[in-house]
């Protein structure tokens, strides 16, 4: 059984985006987990006389049977996806439990007005990154997202 610290203790929501195939019509999943791990740190590179800062977030989420891969996730009937949740490139996760909604086609309720709202508020990001690191040998199997 995995062992996970004490500072893994962060609640998070996560929005999975869908697009149908055939339509292009978008709908996003929402999950809220807890026992996550939150680092938001600011990132500085200078290039010459030039110093530029980024902001960087990670948050891990510990292995989970309701978690599938991307491929696995999409191939879904539309009810399925509602219990599981992946992490891909475009998803957003929110530090904290949130109830919004995401609406693409409803002005107030996209996906950028999300990530405008939580942003300063308690932090968010879309992922740019993310990778399963679970499997043999693994102490404190987990799957890691980033993004800014």
């Amino acid at each position: 059984m995995n062992k996970y610290p004490e500072w893994w203790d962060a609640k998070v929501t996560v929005y999975n985006q869908y697009t149908d195939k055939q339509t292009q019509y978008v709908t996003w999943y929402r999950t809220v987990i807890e026992g996550c791990f939150w680092q938001h740190t600011k990132d500085k590179v200078v290039l010459g006389d030039t110093t530029l800062e980024t902001d960087r977030i990670i948050c891990r989420i510990r292995k989970d049977p309701k978690f599938l891969e991307k491929y696995a996730w999409v191939n879904l009937a539309a009810d399925q996806r509602t219990e599981y949740f992946t992490l891909g490139q475009g998803d957003i996760i929110v530090k904290g439990e949130v109830l919004d909604e995401i609406d693409e086609y409803t002005s107030g309720h996209r996906s950028s007005d999300l990530l405008e709202k939580y942003k300063e508020l308690q932090g968010c990001f879309e992922i740019q990154f993310a990778s399963i690191n679970t499997g043999k040998g693994r102490g404190m199997e987990h799957y890691r997202a980033q993004g800014a």
